[in-house]
């Protein structure tokens, strides 16, 4: 079963600045608080790239996981992408898009899906809706952290 999530929001600031700190992946704890991530660590050198493997460290409701991951979307200015699973076989797929909204605006669509194995499927219907706040939280979190930048 899958709890999914779609949430557009319109980001004063270019799509390039948007991509920019979307791609900055261990800022995430700076800003996907709700969510619980806590730290993520690249696991391989040179700049980001589709394949890039990380490891994200997350807490939330009680429960400390750790989900290894890699990008699977990476087009400046346009998509960004990542896939994680952690040893319980939770899996997370996040997927970005973004589009020019106006001269210097941004309407990004993000979409979060977690898959939950058969055992933690009981308690979807009491996660599901927590799931849809924390992202909420964290996409107001991300448009307020990019719209406070002064300049360009």
């Amino acid at each position: 079963m899958t709890i999914a999530v779609e949430i557009e929001t319109r980001i004063g600031r270019p799509p390039a600045h948007v991509f920019a700190e979307l791609a900055a992946v261990e800022r995430f704890p700076e800003w996907l608080i709700a969510s619980g991530i806590v730290r993520v660590e690249r696991l391989d050198g040179g700049p980001l790239a589709v394949g890039s493997k990380m490891r994200i460290a997350q807490t939330v409701g009680g429960r400390s996981t750790v989900l290894d991951g890699a990008i699977t979307d990476l087009e400046p200015g346009r998509a960004f992408g990542l896939r994680g699973r952690d040893r319980d076989g939770v899996t997370i797929e996040i997927d970005s898009t973004l589009a020019t909204e106006g001269d210097l605006a941004t309407r990004l669509r993000w979409t979060l899906r977690i898959g939950l194995p058969l055992r933690f499927r009981m308690f979807e219907s009491m996660v599901a809706p927590q799931v849809r706040r924390a992202a909420t939280l964290d996409l107001e979190a991300f448009k307020r952290r990019l719209e406070s930048v002064a300049g360009g």
